[in-house]
């Protein structure tokens, strides 16, 4: 059996549902399936929007509704469906979003309960149209699979009793294929919780696990993972094979086809993952395994993540002091700040962070100003370097810089990561897709 995930591009319309209605059926055919399914493309969002709308009161939660039940309706119309029944979870959202504007006050647990019906609907709705097509299928919320979390609403983390309860609860054998909401679970008090944006994939890698599946797929609107970010690197092309350890490295730093939660679970278990195009079904897509693969390259992929600050501190303290790292990041930690790369001397240490946290960041800033001279550079580009053929190659570093240089771009930071895959450096924003291309040219081809 497999388990095959589809995002949100690819049930975002009646033309796509259409055309993962009939990867799914022919899948069906030949082995038991277990779907898992994201929200409609953008109404994650829509809901998030919805939720700060409602305790904002900046709109009624009757007006805020009426997009969000119009999309999914026109949907239900275009695929010849009854949308009355499959939208009935949208009258309790409706209720819990007045709840919301009259209290003026939105919790995370609301918060979760708010986003959990976009994947509600959206399995409801592939489940109706798969029946209506003469495959037997049924909606399934993640809870009722039996994925249960701790109660870090937004953001949380699977429980191992999960592998244990999901094959209890959920059989693709007996002729059913299960359309499972991605992204949602619950805790042990039965409340909703969501794992985190991109979470459906990591749905998948839990089921996967759980069930024994020979494959997981996560299907997307892309031929699998690339050597480079296709906007910008005209002549990036699809990678037949890569290892765990690179696909982690690359979707940590902005190749987002596939979720960096998704590794581990399918690592574990040694089940191979392959993305493949929903609208180019006869593409081989890429295949994710665990071993090492034999390349003549060095770096197999590229990837780059704009809109970082650098943070710099120097101080003579840091020089044989114990514990000096461990109290900025305890600073770091207490304003929610998490760090991407790092590099360190005896008398500085630089690290970079992500736009989303610049207004915790100027705050921690001040903190960290107490024992260190901080300075802050926005406006940085992570490039990352991936490719398990630089372990114990020598040399590699040395293309990479020679190659930024004829970018003529100015080089900030290094840093090498440990599982000696990766090579990280930093440019500043506006030299960032020039330096991607030239490497790209000179390292990959």
């Amino acid at each position: 059996m497999k388990v095959m995930k589809f995002g949100g591009t690819s049930v975002g319309t009646a033309a796509s549902i259409q055309k993962t209605a009939a990867i799914v059926a022919g899948a069906a055919q030949e082995q038991p399936v277990v779907v898992v399914v994201s929200a409609l493309s953008g109404v994650t969002d829509a809901l998030i929007q919805a939720a700060d709308d409602a305790r904002s009161r900046k709109r009624h939660p009757t007006e805020i509704m009426e997009d969000l039940k119009e999309r999914h309706a026109g949907i239900c119309t275009d695929l010849g469906l009854d949308s009355d029944e499959i939208l009935a979870p949208i009258e309790a959202l409706t209720e819990v979003l007045h709840g919301i504007h009259y209290l003026r006050e939105l919790t995370p647990r609301s918060y979760d309960y708010v986003l959990s019906h976009g994947e509600l609907l959206s399995s409801r709705i592939v489940a109706a149209y798969l029946n209506s097509q003469g495959t037997q299928a049924a909606p399934m919320t993640g809870w009722d699979a039996g994925i249960l979390t701790n109660d870090n609403h937004g953001n949380a983390a699977v429980l191992a009793e999960s592998y244990e309860r999901i094959p209890k609860q959920l059989d693709p054998t007996q002729g059913t294929t299960y359309i499972v909401t991605g992204f949602l679970a619950q805790t042990e008090k039965g409340e909703r919780t969501t794992l985190g944006r991109g979470g459906s994939d990591y749905s998948a890698a839990i089921l996967g696990r759980a069930l024994g599946a020979s494959e997981i797929q996560i299907w997307t609107d892309v031929n699998g993972i690339l050597s480079s970010d296709p906007r910008v690197v005209s002549n990036a092309f699809t990678l037949d094979v890569v290892t765990f350890q690179e696909a982690a490295e690359l979707a940590f730093f902005g190749a987002r086809v596939i979720h960096p939660k998704t590794i581990e679970p399918a690592l574990n278990a040694g089940i191979p993952v392959r993305v493949l195009n929903t609208f180019e079904p006869d593409h081989p897509g890429t295949q994710i395994v665990a071993g090492r693969r034999d390349t003549e390259r060095e770096i197999v992929a590229l990837a780059a993540k704009k809109g970082n600050t650098i943070l710099t501190l120097d101080s003579t303290r840091m020089l044989d002091a114990e514990g000096y790292l461990a109290t900025v990041f305890e600073i770091l930690k207490a304003h929610g700040i998490s760090v991407d790369a790092i590099s360190t001397s005896e008398v500085s240490v630089c690290m970079t962070v992500e736009k989303r946290y610049s207004d915790a960041l100027q705050l921690a800033a001040k903190e960290l100003e107490q024992f260190a001279q901080v300075e802050l550079r926005p406006g940085r580009a992570i490039i990352c370097c991936v490719g398990a053929g630089m372990q114990n190659r020598p040399g590699t570093a040395a293309k990479v810089f020679s190659a930024a240089q004829q970018a003529n771009a100015n080089i900030e930071m290094i840093s090498m990561g440990s599982s000696r895959i990766n090579l990280t450096f930093v440019v500043r924003d506006e030299d960032a897709d020039h330096t991607l291309r030239t490497l790209h040219s000179e390292l990959i081809g």
